[in-house]
């Protein structure tokens, strides 16, 4: 399963706000440390705020930051908000797609039992598991 761009920057989002989780952060500051746009990442910050996952404070001393502790936010709960409507393949779809094996498909179903396995992994995963110590570069470049 692949998630979107917007998907992937909300959560490098995500990560950083809880590497520093007890002060709001300035989407200038954000955008360049997590190496998006800036438009774009207010466009992101909307759609997490409209989640409940950030609140976001004007002003000089204003910014963003995590609304919830790390521990009580899933990466499941975040893909699933952020990639809300997105259709896995065409015949999941609100209106059916034009695939031409529906409404017969013998594939659909594995496919939504793969998808659901997908994000039952996910929901296992808290926001504080995935906070790298020390912030962005501390993490080493081994994969587990």
């Amino acid at each position: 399963m692949r998630l979107r761009s917007s998907t992937d920057f909300a959560l490098r989002l995500l990560m950083r706000l809880g590497a520093d989780a007890e002060h709001h952060q300035s989407t200038e500051v954000l955008a360049r440390e997590i190496g998006v746009p800036r438009n774009h990442l207010h466009k992101i910050v909307q759609d997490l705020t409209e989640a409940g996952l950030v609140r976001t404070l004007r002003g000089a001393r204003g910014g963003v930051m995590l609304a919830r502790p790390t521990s009580g936010i899933t990466i499941g709960e975040v893909v699933r908000h952020l990639e809300r409507g997105q259709a896995l393949v065409e015949c999941f779809l609100p209106e059916g797609g034009a695939c031409c094996f529906l409404p017969g498909c013998l594939l659909r179903r594995s496919l939504q039992r793969a998808r659901e396995a997908f994000l039952a992994e996910l929901d296992r995963t808290s926001l504080e598991e995935c906070v790298v110590p020390g912030g962005l570069g501390a993490a080493s470049s081994e994969v587990v």
